[in-house]
């Protein structure tokens, strides 16, 4: 890299941005209501059953082998559910190294932390990379498989890199993903000469050799134990539903892959009189064959599409590096105003919170369930200033290099969610988890005994009952009885021979409300 082009800050200053970026959130907080919730039920059944995952999971298994060994591994320090995100932090961080190489073939030494930065300033990573989410497990294997797929002409290894991507997204769930990429594996020789060679026919003989082996052990043993195909394929993805809603997607890419896409359409743009280049193809055949794939999902979400970043941090790659200075002026102040400006809101809002001005604000703040409003929390302080002296120290002492923009756009991006989460995880945790709840069943009923639900969906009562440590059950036959209600509904009708005990919600639900009752002693 020529020191023209070399980025203001060390490579250890960008390590640190990513583990910036990383670390907050992953840890300190409960299961949040939604998708972390939904996966964190999965691996607790998972650890109670003492089974295989792929026996007991709704999902397929390799999410939850590594996040049971990050709990295990993170146990004497961590909570249960705090150690099993971990998991998700670490996919992600496979997925930006991985991502890096790929670029770094593609486009050259320039560009790894180009694609690294882009990926981690896509909107939609912020959230679904920092709670409990299967499929970032997926999101690595797709970034693997690329690296194995840019490199066949290159290095005959480059094989057992797309065999082995392609075996962890078999087990991650993402069949149909790495069927996908290796037929454009098996394309590229018709479009690309580089992949035409003699080495670069080796090496894709190998990932696929190794693939279809590894396919054929792994369901040959789920054939010998009797565990049904569709669950841990994944199968249901592509299955029932209420209808296709091909436009789902590109519908969500505008924000959700902001703003690498625009950077993408650029590198696109530039590069259209030569488009016939490993850069353009193997990035753009990948990105157009999966939306053409998750056109067909059953049940899209927002969790399903982190693969669909993987080649638009690539593209937006090649867009960077040869972005006008007009455009990358654009893309920092408005990452400068923008962030600026939440940054500005959050600590309104923190004013509110901990010293109760404004007062207005800090009213509207308790009518939403907010709580220990008007008190001030001196660490939540502290912590909001380091980060924001930190970004404005950032910003005073970063360069100018073609990284710049994408730079003072991650790490803006990188300084609101850390900002949220010193000033705010706390206040969220009590909001959007139900360990509230269960801290009022703890406080009332005995430790051996049971208690019997009634319309309460399944996810909340394994959460209750993780966080609460007593038996919540289905079934009839306990001494104590919870019953789920909407908001508005007012008194369930229970039966006579129960008294009732206690009434409430999560902090600031405006949905469910939880009444529990005892059994009327004889």
């Amino acid at each position: 890299m020529s020191s023209r082009r070399r980025p203001s800050l060390s490579q250890l200053g960008l390590l640190l941005l990513c583990a910036a970026w990383l670390l907050p959130g992953l840890v300190g907080h409960a299961p949040w209501k939604g998708g972390d919730g939904d996966h964190f039920v999965q691996l607790w059944l998972l650890l109670q059953s003492d089974v295989a995952p792929q026996a007991v999971s709704a999902t397929p298994p390799l999410y939850y082998w590594v996040a049971t060994a990050t709990a295990w591994l993170t146990s004497p320090v961590l909570a249960l559910h705090d150690g099993a995100r971990l998991a998700s932090g670490l996919f992600v961080a496979l997925a930006l190294f991985f991502v890096a190489r790929t670029a770094r073939v593609l486009y050259g030494a320039e560009a790894g932390w180009a694609a690294a930065l882009t990926l981690l300033g896509c909107v939609g990573l912020l959230v679904r990379g920092h709670e409990l989410n299967a499929y970032t497990a997926q999101f690595a294997a797709a970034a693997i498989m690329l690296y194995g797929l840019a490199s066949l002409p290159q290095n005959v290894r480059s094989g057992w890199a797309l065999g082995i991507g392609a075996t962890l997204m078999l087990l991650a769930g993402g069949v149909a993903e790495a069927v996908l990429i290796l037929a454009l594996a098996g394309l590229l020789p018709l479009l690309l000469e580089s992949y035409r060679s003699p080495a670069a026919r080796r090496a894709l003989l190998w990932g696929i050799g190794l693939a279809l082996a590894a396919s054929a052990a792994w369901l040959a043993y789920l054939a010998t134990q009797g565990i049904p195909f569709v669950r841990v394929l994944n199968l249901q993805r592509w299955l029932g539903g209420d209808g296709l809603r091909p436009a789902y997607f590109p519908g969500i890419l505008g924000w959700y892959a902001w703003p690498a896409w625009p950077l993408a359409a650029w590198g696109l743009y530039r590069s259209r009189r030569q488009w016939r280049t490993p850069g353009m193809v193997l990035p753009l055949g990948a990105l157009v064959g999966l939306l053409g794939l998750y056109a067909l999902a059953a049940h899209p979400g927002e969790e399903q599409g982190l693969v669909l970043l993987l080649p638009l941090a690539l593209l937006g790659a090649a867009g960077l590096l040869t972005l006008r200075r007009g455009a990358a002026s654009a893309l920092l102040w408005f990452a400068l105003m923008l962030f600026g400006f939440i940054g500005l809101v959050f600590w309104v809002y923190w004013s509110a919170h901990d010293l109760g001005s404004p007062a207005r604000l800090a009213a509207r703040l308790t009518r939403l369930g907010m709580t220990g409003v008007g008190e001030l929390r001196p660490w939540a302080l502290a912590l909001g200033l380091v980060v924001t002296l930190a970004w404005i120290v950032f910003l005073a002492r970063v360069g100018r290099s073609p990284l710049r923009p994408i730079l003072v756009w991650t790490a803006s991006m990188t300084f609101i969610w850390a900002l949220l989460m010193a000033l705010f995880q706390a206040p969220l945790d009590r909001r959007l988890s139900y360990a509230s709840v269960a801290e009022e069943l703890a406080a009332r009923v005995p430790s051996a005994a049971c208690i019997q639900t009634v319309q309460v969906r399944s996810q909340q009562r394994l959460l209750l009952a993780y966080h609460s440590g007593r038996q919540l059950a289905a079934a009839a036959g306990c001494d104590w009885l919870l019953v789920g209600t909407r908001r508005n509904a007012g008194e369930p009708d229970i039966p006579d021979g129960w008294i009732k005990q206690w009434e409430g919600a999560r902090a600031g639900d405006r949905t469910d409300r939880f009444h529990l009752y005892a059994r009327q002693r004889q």
